[in-house]
């Protein structure tokens, strides 16, 4: 109909673009773009690639989205590493220990402050752009900037080597609360330093080369992570980068995300042992640190400590996992969905203990264990529940569990486990049960015994 305004589907047509009298092909805006466009084109198809190749931002503040769910989990409660806490009311009092601790560090080291300020100074530039939200007076204040990076870094690299040495009489100046509250900051996404800083930082206090795997081996030690071989993870970023890859490296699998549609159904820790699925700790990357071995039936896990700070650790752990452009992405949210399945309640949390997979330290009862990682699930983005790694430790669990002879197991664990779920898991009823069948049967005979003599009278 003439004047009206849709099509025959109800659409609304587009009106055609009209040239107003503005022209706005000579706005700066529009110019500036269009220039910046030219010269993209001129200095090949791979220039825009290459510009955003050279974006090195590895520390990130993380999101109001994930903090607006748990904000202490994000926050430092003790110590503040780099520029993002710096100056904090409640985080002043450690800045006097940390000179202190600088005092003890040059001490022992037997170097010159300016040794490890001329150091850093030339890479001082790299430093700041690894910072993905770095405030503009950092910019400015590049003085400033560099004498942070030194407290900081001989700071976290004294508490690592005398954590990792159990030197208690190194950190004689801090007490156990303390050492354990600075620990957990270490961990924190926002509270990160370069690794070059330790790195140049180790340098010049050892006076040789660089040296990746002995700052690897200090945060392996110092949180109670044992290998019986190097587990060579190449360049990390920062320590809570090297923890990530530390809990789920595989060399095999890194930069292969899964792709699947569907959400995959699994077992618990009990199911899978009652179906004859052995549970061991990991301890050598040529097992793999989540691997399932269909010949022996076992399925081998990184062996994890939980105490007070394990939450805040795993969100940012999940935080970092959903931030970075690198590798490894989805690895961590992937892993505790999959530590989810396998606890769903107590008796599965005590099983993983026997096994030497859960360490509770401190952490509560078993059912608190359930509570954490049925809370940590819940926080975390859902970004990539299955990586190709757990992808294939999923189905080999599956074509193992649905052989045969483990099938007929995992029938019969199931009436096992049925019957004491009806008996909610109390001893005495079977003891009950199994009296009522003898009286049962005792029952029966006496019946007969009576009754024999009727049918069958002597002669």
């Amino acid at each position: 109909m003439p004047g009206d305004s849709t099509t025959a589907g109800g659409v609304d047509e587009v009106e055609p673009v009209q040239q107003g009298s503005t022209n706005w092909a000579n706005e700066e805006w529009v110019v500036d773009i269009r220039n910046e466009l030219d010269q993209l084109l001129h200095d090949g198809p791979t220039a825009l690639q290459e510009r955003f190749s050279k974006k090195r931002s590895v520390i990130y503040k993380v999101p109001d989205l994930l903090k607006n769910l748990n904000n202490k989990a994000y926050e430092p409660q003790m110590v503040s590493f780099g520029p993002y806490h710096y100056g904090k009311e409640h985080l002043m009092p450690m800045e006097k220990r940390k000179h202190t601790m600088l005092l003890d560090f040059l001490q022992e080291s037997g170097k010159p402050l300016e040794s490890y300020v001329n150091a850093l100074a030339p890479v001082v530039q790299d430093l700041k752009n690894f910072y993905d939200a770095l405030e503009p007076h950092w910019h400015e204040d590049t003085s400033g900037f560099l004498k942070l990076m030194v407290r900081d870094g001989c700071f976290m690299l004294h508490i690592l080597d005398s954590e990792s040495r159990h030197l208690f009489n190194g950190l004689y100046f801090l007490g156990n609360l303390e050492t354990a509250g600075i620990k957990r900051d270490i961990l924190l996404l926002e509270n990160q330093l370069p690794m070059l800083v330790l790195l140049k930082i180790d340098q010049v206090r050892n006076g040789g080369e660089p040296r990746e795997e002995f700052i690897q081996e200090l945060v392996l030690d110092s949180w109670g992570f044992w290998s019986r071989t190097p587990l060579r993870m190449g360049k990390c970023l920062h320590v809570l980068d090297l923890y990530r890859k530390t809990l789920i490296w595989d060399e095999k699998y890194v930069s292969d995300p899964g792709e699947f549609g569907q959400t995959l159904q699994f077992w618990s820790a009990i199911e899978l042992t009652e179906a004859g699925i052995r549970l061991e700790p990991s301890f050598t990357v040529k097992q793999g640190r989540i691997s399932f071995n269909a010949d022996d039936g076992v399925l081998r896990l990184p062996c994890l400590e939980l105490d007070h700070a394990t939450e805040s650790t795993f969100l940012n752990l999940i935080a970092f996992d959903s931030l970075h452009v690198g590798d490894l992405r989805g690895e961590v949210t992937s892993f505790i969905y999959f530590m989810r399945q396998l606890i769903k309640t107590p008796r599965d949390v005590s099983v993983l203990i026997s096994r030497r997979i859960l360490v509770n330290n401190g952490i509560g009862s078993d059912e608190a264990i359930v509570q954490l990682f049925d809370s940590l699930f819940k926080e975390a983005p859902i970004l990539n529940l299955y990586t190709l790694k757990m992808i294939l430790v999923y189905y080999r669990i599956w074509y193992y569990r649905n052989k045969p002879h483990n099938r007929l197991r995992a029938y019969a664990a199931y009436l096992v486990h049925a019957y004491h779920e009806s008996t909610n898991w109390n001893p005495l009823a079977f003891w009950s049960i199994l009296a009522a069948i003898l009286l049962f049967i005792l029952s029966f005979l006496q019946t007969l015994y009576t009754l024999y003599p009727y049918y069958h009278p002597r002669k």
